[in-house]
């Protein structure tokens, strides 16, 4: 993994700004960048380097786990809001990968917070398929996705409201 703070996090973060700047385009030095900068809390900073990684005809453009990064970084960046353009981001990296578990879990979010309960639902029974049982994740999702089915079937669709 990238080394988490200190002195090799500052040695890495000037060895790329010193590459970025000689080949500014580079996608993989991209990526790294905007992990860099997620791990920083500079969401923003990170959100901007995810986005010109995806540009153009990259190996990173076909990489369903990069536009579920960017989905993140771009939400964090709006507070926590993943309305927008990061459900967009999320829809792209879906169609590449319908099971990337980061994309999943984060389409299902979405779907919760515009109270789309059953939508949420769906979502994340498509993620536990691909967590162990044994795994306290798996635990905290069977209870997620008992939520989200109790409000899909109390719900009003918002429709139909007067």
């Amino acid at each position: 993994g990238l080394p988490a703070s200190g002195a090799a996090a500052q040695e890495l973060q000037a060895e790329l700004n010193q590459h970025l700047a000689r080949q500014p385009d580079v996608p993989r030095a991209l990526v790294l960048k905007a992990r860099l900068d997620a791990r920083a809390e500079r969401f923003g900073d990170a959100a901007a380097a995810y986005a010109r990684a995806l540009q153009g005809r990259s190996k990173a453009a076909n990489d369903a786990g990069i536009w579920a990064e960017y989905a993140e970084a771009k939400a964090l960046a709006q507070g926590g809001q993943l309305a927008g353009e990061p459900v967009q981001l999320l829809q792209k990296a879906l169609s590449i990968d319908a099971r990337h578990p980061l994309a999943l879990d984060l389409a299902g979010s979405a779907a919760w917070e515009v109270r789309d309960f059953a939508k949420a639902a769906m979502y994340w029974k498509r993620l536990l398929e691909l967590i162990p049982a044994s795994e306290p994740r798996h635990a905290e999702l069977r209870t997620a996705i008992q939520r989200a089915e109790q409000k899909a079937r109390f719900a009003l669709p918002s429709e139909s409201a007067p």
